[in-house]
């Protein structure tokens, strides 16, 4: 399943379309492969994280917020995926292709309390290698 969900990402990704409506897509390939309650994709600037597309029943809670701010902040101070205490949201960084500048996040929530596994990680990891293109 992985293998076509990352050729349906990269092509989701690597249109003509607009950037907010193929980060929208994105997101909602991203949310509809593991049954996920909510997926959002921002980006990551000097000072400030803004969400770009997001799929799921509600938008984001703060459509933009200080770099610093929980764990998205945490995610792009330790460039590496953060895990809420509840188990129930993740927050991957994606990192610059030529560098380790955090440039995007994806935000992935769930309904479960510890509903992310090693193997959910390392799907969103690769997840969010292949969303890259978004931020060329």
């Amino acid at each position: 399943m992985s293998n076509a969900v990352m050729r349906a990402l990269a092509q989701a990704v690597d249109t003509e379309a607009p950037r907010e409506e193929r980060a929208r897509a994105a997101a909602a390939i991203v949310r509809d492969a593991r049954s996920y309650r909510w997926v959002g994709i921002y980006d990551v600037g000097d000072e400030e994280i803004v969400a770009i597309g997001h799929s799921g029943a509600t938008p984001p809670m703060h459509e933009r917020f200080a770099v610093e701010h929980g764990l998205s902040g945490e995610a792009v101070r330790t460039r590496a995926t953060v895990v809420a205490s509840t188990g129930s949201e993740a927050i991957v960084p994606i990192l610059g292709a030529e560098s380790a500048i955090v440039i995007g996040t994806l935000d992935v929530e769930n309904d479960r309390i510890d509903a992310f596994t090693g193997d959910d990680l390392a799907f969103l990891e690769e997840c969010a290698a292949v969303l890259r293109p978004l931020y060329d």
